[in-house]
This record gives C-alpha cells, structure tokens and sequence, in this order.
C-alpha cells in the first residue's frame, strides 16, 4: 500500500488498528474517542458520592417482634409460624422456644408447649422459666404431683413468681397437702395483702378445721364463694358435720371441688351414715377424676338413703357419664318421680333415652324439660344442642330451640351461633352467614362461630373467606375437640 492510499484511509477514519508486523497502532479517531470515554468516566467518579452499602437486616429479631405482635392481636397461628422461624433463622438460640411455649399455654396446648420448654431447656433457657412453664403445663393436664414438683422448683428460684404459687397451692389442695398449700396462701399474702383469691384459699382451708381464723380471711375475700362460705359458718355452729357439709357444698357450686372432697371427706368421717355428704363427696370425687373413689360414695349414698332425690341423680349422672346408660336410666327415673319439678333430670334422661336409640322418647323429656322452664336460656340451649349437635333437622327442633333462645337472650353470641348453625344444616346458607356474623361480631372469640361461618362459606365455594374463618376459629379455640374439627375442615381445602 501507498504512502497516499495509507494517508486516504486514515483520514477517511477507517479501521483504528492495523497489524504491521507484530505491532498493532491506535488511529487518531479512536484515540480521541478513548480520552473521551475516560474523561467522563472520570468525571463521574470524581463528581458523584459512593452510595453506602444497605447492610441486610437480621431476620431473628424480625420474626420475634411479628410473632410477640401477632400473639398480642390474638392471631395465634401467625405468631406460631413467625416463633418458628426465628427458631429457624438462629437455632442456638432459646428465645423462640420459650416464646412458643407461652403461646401454646394460653392456647391451651399442653403438648406442644412441654415440646417447645424441652427444646428451651436443651439451649439453655433459664432454669426458673423452664421450671415454671412446665408447671403451667402439668396443671393444665391435671397431672398435679409433678406440677407441684416443678413449681416448688420454680419457687426457690424465684420466690416473687405469684403465678406459680398459685398453681402449686391449687395441686397441693387437689393432693390433700393442706399444711403446704396454707405456707404457700401466707406467702401469697405477704407478697400482696389484697389478694383476694389468697385469702379465699385461706379461709376455705382454715374452715375445715377453724371457723374463727377463717372469718378474717373471708371477710377480706368477699367473693361470692367467701359469701357462702362465711353462711354456712354461721348456720351450723354446733353441728362440725353438717359445717363441713356446707362448706363441700358452697365449694362444688363455685367449681372449687378439691377444696369441696377436703370438706366432705371429713364430714363422712365424722358421720359415716350422712348420705348426702356421701353423694356430695361423690361427685367432688368424680370431678378430680377419682372415678372408683366417686362411685363408692355414691353406692352408699343411695343405700343408706334411697329416697334421696340428690343421691339417685348423682348416681345416675355418674353413670351417664361413664357411659353406662342402662345404670344411669333407673336411679334418674327415680330422682325424677321424687323430685318432677327439676328440669334438669328430664334433660338427663333425655341424653339417656337418645344414647340407647329411643329418640321419640328422649323427645318426650326434652318437652318436659322445656315445659318445666319455658322461660330458662340453659334448658333451651341445652335443647337446641341436644337436636343440632345430632344434625337432627328434619323436624326443624333444633331451629325451633335455637329461635326461643334467641328471644330470651337477644344479646347471646351463643344463640347467635346456634341460631346459625341451625340455618346452615337446613340448607339456609344465606341466613346462616347473617347470624354467625352477628355472633363473631358480639363475641370476636367465640371459636365455634367463626367455625360455622368457615363451614357455610366452605359449601358456599368461597373458598378464601373459609381459610381466612377456620383460622381465625383456630386461633381462638382452646377446646381440642374442636380443635380437631377446625383443622379437618382447613385440610379439606388445602391447595384450592
């Protein structure tokens, strides 16, 4: 090539390299379009400021401050997943854990949380935490020696920890530990003179054995069991028996009934031959689950008063509970002749005759039980239950029960749920949904309503409105019954 043809295509900004030997040479063009791009370059780096680094947020305190946010609004089942995975995310750690068991003992879910207080303790939770938590569980399982074991654990490690002294006195009493469970009321009453339940205890212990001393303490109680307690002191001075008898009957009314099996037992060894402290004492016994022991009492009851309309009832409510209808139906029959008066034996053998297959008789009894108190909301409930809980709809009882009800107690989120109920298995699912509205808006925590409501918008076809019900029916529920009936309906529409 020419010097003239060489010179031509350089300037005709032709190719910017080109090969001579083993050299390679820039063109003047592509020189200048290199100190171009460099000068900007340039400029931006020295004109512009570095951006920073956005540091990525740790996740574990994220999702323990979404899980203690979703417990607090009550959405139990958010704040599980969001405990497990800041379990997950640091899983040296104990917090998650003990977290979770918290929740699963105000959910009632004694299992799971002796799960989660054994995963805290392996991480090295602390010892006083661990020891009280499974003292909350074991309560809650009724299983008393080791709730009181571990809670008197609990106590020498932190001696201020009023919830679990509270648990330990309820299993000393239930264990007949009386001395222990008035050191732990003396206690209770040191840290907090006020405290009424403390003092309740107190005097309903000092009862048995003390009159005098327990005056001032249920004086100071005045709670309504501290009422009648003090009344059934002041009635029966000279009769210690029927003292005590009072004091076990006072106790069962108020759902108290291992401090009412301390009062009985001691007034059958007083009076081996008073009856109705036997049948009293039997039913104390059978609501601790101390089955053989109850129906003991109860047997002799009936034989040293076969007359007796309360022995005969509780002997056959025993049995019904038990399961044994053909043992329950003659001592109800015969508590019914002497006492026809009381609604509740008609809805007892109304429950038996259903349980052997007779539902017209069994009919029989739910009349008369409403006939007896027409105007009573717990008969009628207990109808609308009766006919609804069977799915008995084709003569519309259950919808009848379930309107009376609401009439009497226009308020009651529960005859608003039955109410709905009702419609729902009519096949009325518009109706349904307005009333098991109405009974999630009256009581937002009554599980069985937004369970309904998951159940009729599940056979409606709106599938995520049922999700968003059945869950929320899952996080208010504490019943594992219906527990179990919640979750069988969320599985059901899994993955639709």
């Amino acid at each position: 090539m020419s010097l003239r043809e060489w010179g031509s295509r350089w300037r005709n900004g032709s190719s910017g390299w080109r090969g001579r030997g083993s050299g390679l040479r820039l063109s003047s063009l592509a020189i200048h379009r290199q100190a171009g791009l460099v000068l900007a370059v340039f400029l931006l780096i020295s004109c512009a400021a570095p951006t920073p680094s956005i540091p990525t947020p740790d996740p574990f305190p994220v999702h323990l401050r979404a899980g203690d946010v979703y417990a607090a609004d009550g959405a139990r089942t958010a704040a599980e997943g969001a405990f497990q995975q800041a379990a997950a995310v640091r899983p040296s750690d104990p917090t998650p854990h003990l977290r979770l068991a918290r929740l699963y003992l105000d959910w009632n879910r004694p299992a799971e949380g002796l799960t989660a207080v054994a995963a805290a303790e392996r991480l090295g939770a602390p010892v006083a935490q661990v020891e009280a938590l499974r003292t909350a569980f074991y309560a809650a399982l009724r299983d008393w020696e080791k709730a009181v074991a571990h809670g008197e654990v609990a106590l020498a490690l932190n001696p201020a920890d009023g919830a679990t002294r509270r648990r330990v006195v309820e299993g000393d009493v239930t264990l007949g530990r009386l001395e222990e469970a008035k050191v732990h009321c003396h206690a209770l009453l040191e840290a907090d003179s006020a405290d009424l339940q403390a003092h309740e205890w107190m005097g309903a212990l000092l009862a048995l054995s003390d009159p005098a001393a327990a005056l001032p303490h249920l004086e100071a109680a005045a709670t309504p069991l501290a009422s009648d307690l003090m009344k059934g002191l002041g009635e029966c001075r000279d009769d210690p028996s029927y003292r005590l008898a009072r004091v076990g009957q006072a106790c069962l009314a108020y759902e108290e009934p291992a401090l009412a099996a301390l009062a009985l037992e001691r007034a059958v060894a007083r009076s081996p031959a008073y009856a109705d402290a036997h049948a009293l004492l039997g039913e104390a016994l059978g609501q601790l689950d101390r089955t053989q022991e109850a129906l003991g009492h109860l047997e002799t009851a009936v034989s040293l008063a076969p007359d007796s309309a309360l022995a005969r009832a509780l002997l056959g409510l025993h049995h019904l509970s038990a399961g044994d209808l053909t043992a329950a139906r003659p001592h109800l029959e015969v508590a019914y002749d002497m006492d026809p008066e009381n609604p509740v034996l008609s809805l007892y053998l109304a429950w038996v005759y259903a349980g052997l297959g007779q539902y017209g008789v069994a009919e029989v009894w739910l009349g008369e039980a409403t006939r007896l108190a027409p105007e009573d909301p717990a008969v009628w409930e207990a109808v609308a239950r009766f006919y609804l809980d069977r799915s008995l709809v084709e003569k519309q009882r259950g919808l009848e029960a379930a309107l009376v009800l609401a009439r009497l107690v226009p308020e009651s989120a529960v005859a608003r749920d039955l109410l709905g109920w009702a419609h729902f298995l009519s096949g009325r699912y518009a109706e349904a949904e307005e009333y098991l509205l109405e009974a999630a808006e009256l009581n937002p925590a009554l599980a069985s309503a937004h369970y309904h409501l998951g159940e009729v918008y599940v056979s409606l076809g709106r599938v995520g409105e049922a999700r968003a019900a059945l869950t929320r029916a899952l996080d208010t529920n504490t019943d594992a019954v219906l527990r179990e009936e919640i979750e069988q309906a969320l599985s059901r529409i899994a993955g639709r």
